[in-house]
């Protein structure tokens, strides 16, 4: 029965312009002359109206009607199938101006499959042409390479750096400003999955943003320090967003860093000024402060002794009267490099006002220890002064406390050196004097 009525489809010429008038594909049906010569004996209607013909182009040389242009590409076409003797597939791009719904858009692709169909002595007779428009295929596309185009564009224009990453975090992509401010290319990340430009100490960081990232949060104004090729630090701002895949899954994320180096250091500078002595460049009271708390907790914990030595510069007051304050400037800068050299290298030394100095002196093993510093830095200032061609005699005073007994308090162990200075400038200056509880003085 299928057989039967399929036949009968066959029989039926109605049904069969019917089916391929209804086709949207053009099909042109055309004959291989004796002389070689081409014409159209089956054309259906979309096929008719993309060159306005009618039923009397059938028949006909095909040049006479066909478009020049036309002509010459169907017939290098054709050609080439009879040639080949099989079909074969090619695209192409016509304009056409007399067609109303082209009025907006004269350009149109096609994509041509030509099948020549050959008799018993293998001559070909009629060549069948299935013409499928692709014209709004190809504009889509051309809009997505525009939309992809005006992209690259902005991605490689802007000033901070951005990349992409996929579920495994490995960067796929990165735009020019990471190329330039990290060094790594987007092909020499793709190509060595082993290069990184997170610091040790960052990556516990990155795999809770990463986390925060894959439940779906845009991570925005996170401070982070990356590594360049050539091993620099850089601190960024960074913002890192998620991206999903087309059945809506996480697939990676996208992040933009804004380079803020810069302000980074200005703030370090500012915090520099903050905690140091703008003439001396030495600690001042607040960061001396901030230090002796954390020794005085180590202290605690190791059980070993911390002292504070406060010392001042003998009739520093006279320096300046008689010399003048750049003078005295200079001795006090002087003051600060002689004590820097006398003490040890993890002993920590500030200026907190006028030409009184501090040092904290941790980890002691034995008190006499602090005596040896003492002598020192008396010794160290014995040395010929002489500041702008003027010979100066410097001495100092020097109060030493101890924090032995675990259970003083800040301000206390302060005081106590203070104490312990006065004593030095009741005995007559240029000595150095240890708190004694009983005595307020030193052994």
């Amino acid at each position: 029965m299928v057989e039967k009525y399929s036949l009968e489809i066959l029989n039926r010429p109605d049904l069969f312009y019917q089916l391929i008038n209804n086709m949207t594909d053009l099909v042109f049906l055309t004959k291989v002359n004796p002389d070689k010569s081409l014409s159209y004996v089956v054309l259906n209607k979309p096929a008719k109206d993309l060159y306005g013909l009618t039923n009397e182009s059938f028949g006909k040389p095909i040049e006479e009607v066909l478009p020049k242009n036309a002509y010459h590409i169907v017939k290098t076409k054709y050609e080439e199938a009879m040639e080949k003797k099989k079909p074969i597939k090619y695209e192409d791009m016509v304009t056409v101006s007399h067609l109303p719904q082209n009025s907006n858009n004269e350009v149109i692709y096609w994509e041509s499959t030509i099948t020549p169909v050959f008799n018993q002595d293998g001559e070909c007779t009629h060549l069948l042409a299935i013409v499928r428009d692709l014209t709004e295929q190809r504009e889509k596309e051309s809009e997505i390479q525009r939309i992809k185009d005006r992209f690259e564009l902005v991605w490689n224009s802007v000033a901070d750096v951005m990349f992409t990453f996929d579920k495994k975090q490995n960067i796929v992509s990165v735009n020019k400003a990471f190329e330039k401010l990290l060094g790594w290319t987007a092909e020499e990340l793709v190509k060595d999955k082993s290069i990184s430009i997170i610091p040790e100490d960052g990556k516990e960081e990155l795999r809770k943003i990463i986390e925060r990232v894959k439940s779906g949060e845009t991570v925005t104004t996170h401070e982070v320090k990356r590594i360049t090729k050539n091993g620099e630090i850089i601190y960024f701002l960074g913002s890192f967003s998620p991206l999903y895949d087309q059945n809506g899954d996480w697939d990676g994320g996208v992040v933009a860093y804004k380079d803020i180096t810069e302000r980074k250091k200005y703030e370090d500078m500012l915090k520099e000024l903050a905690l140091h002595d703008p003439l001396t460049g030495l600690p001042n009271r607040t960061y001396f402060s901030q230090c002796l708390k954390l020794e005085m907790e180590k202290a605690k914990r190791t059980n070993l002794v911390l002292s504070v030595f406060v010392l001042d510069i003998d009739h520093f007051k006279e320096i300046n009267d008689s010399y003048g304050h750049d003078i005295g400037d200079e001795v006090l800068k002087e003051f600060a490099m002689r004590v820097k050299r006398a003490i040890r290298k993890n002993d920590f030394l500030a200026r907190i006002g006028g030409d009184e100095f501090v040092i904290l002196i941790p980890e002691l093993t034995e008190k006499t220890n602090v005596m040896e510093i003492a002598d020192r830095i008396q010794q160290c200032l014995r040395d010929e002064w002489i500041i702008a061609n003027e010979k100066i005699k410097i001495t100092s005073s020097i109060g030493i406390s101890f924090y032995s007994q675990f259970d003083l308090e800040e301000k206390t162990l302060f005081k106590n050196a203070d104490l312990a200075l006065y004593e030095a400038k009741k005995k007559g200056r240029n000595n150095y004097q240890i708190y004694n509880k009983q005595e307020t003085s030193l052994l």
